[in-house]
């Protein structure tokens, strides 16, 4: 049986899709930028770079002047400038760029910030190294990076639950990721040549009924996506029964009242000299 059909139908009914209404708060300014805000003012110029599709920088652009949010993605991007035209947003711009040549000027932004982007990369400092260069003396650089080395879960069937994020982060290494970046970034963005670096972390729970239901079935759909079930098989990880068993397990999870995850976010901010 093929890696692309072996969860056919297990979980591939479950589609995302996010709503007009829920764009914005499907990452939330509040949540996954708060150590960011203090940093910004009415009239500043912000840089994000790896933006996505746009949905913190978007939010962000109610909280400052100018935003530019710069990605490879070309489809992301369409999908962000999209989204900034129904909201009726019109202080963002969308670049196409990578995170080692933004083809931005020097000195540029006053607060350059990148969310869930660094632990991706194989070169994190050079991309640090052309955030630095586009952001102006004085002005702020505020990273974001997932850290596996924080991950909680306890409920039915939880071996099976670490498994998968096993299988996950060895997947990662394989792209050239980092999962346990974010245990780095002040010692980084120090050696980046920023002063006053202050790094912070912030759990994000899942310990509702809703809340555990949604993360769960998020996470048994990724069993199957094409991604980490090829991923899975081609390096010898799971077998499709494996992937089956880990969804089901998924499944299983989002009903009970045991049910509990967490991760960690690492957080820095430090100041360009």
């Amino acid at each position: 049986m093929t890696t692309s059909g072996c969860l056919a139908g297990a979980t591939r009914g479950k589609i995302a899709r996010v709503t007009e209404d829920a764009f914005l708060a499907a990452r939330s300014v509040d949540d996954y930028a708060d150590f960011l805000l203090p940093h910004l003012t009415p009239d500043c110029h912000l840089l994000d770079v790896g933006c996505g599709d746009g949905a913190l920088t978007l939010g962000l652009s109610t909280r400052t002047g100018r935003v530019t949010g710069v990605d490879h993605d070309v489809d992301d991007l369409a999908a962000a400038r999209s989204q900034a035209d129904r909201l009726g947003i019109g202080n963002v711009e969308f670049r196409e760029g990578s995170a080692y040549a933004t083809g931005l000027p020097d000195d540029q932004f006053d607060v350059v910030f990148a969310h869930s982007l660094l632990e991706a990369l194989d070169r994190p400092v050079d991309a640090l190294d052309e955030m630095v260069r586009v952001l102006r003396g004085g002005g702020s650089l505020g990273v974001a990076s997932v850290e596996y080395g924080g991950y909680v879960v306890s409920g039915p069937r939880s071996e099976l639950l670490r498994r998968f994020y096993d299988i996950r982060e060895r997947l990662w290494r394989v792209d050239g990721a980092d999962p346990y970046l974010g245990r780095r970034l002040r010692g980084l963005l120090s050696r980046a040549g920023l002063i006053d670096v202050v790094a912070t972390a912030k759990y994000f729970t899942f310990g509702t009924p809703d809340a555990v239901r949604s993360y769960a079935l998020d996470r048994a759909e990724e069993c199957s996506d094409d991604w980490y079930a090829p991923g899975a098989v081609e390096h010898g990880l799971a077998t499709c029964d494996d992937l089956r068993e880990m969804a089901a397990a998924w499944t299983d999870w989002s009903e009970s009242p045991e049910s509990f995850a967490a991760f960690a976010w690492c957080r820095a901010v430090g100041r360009k000299p």
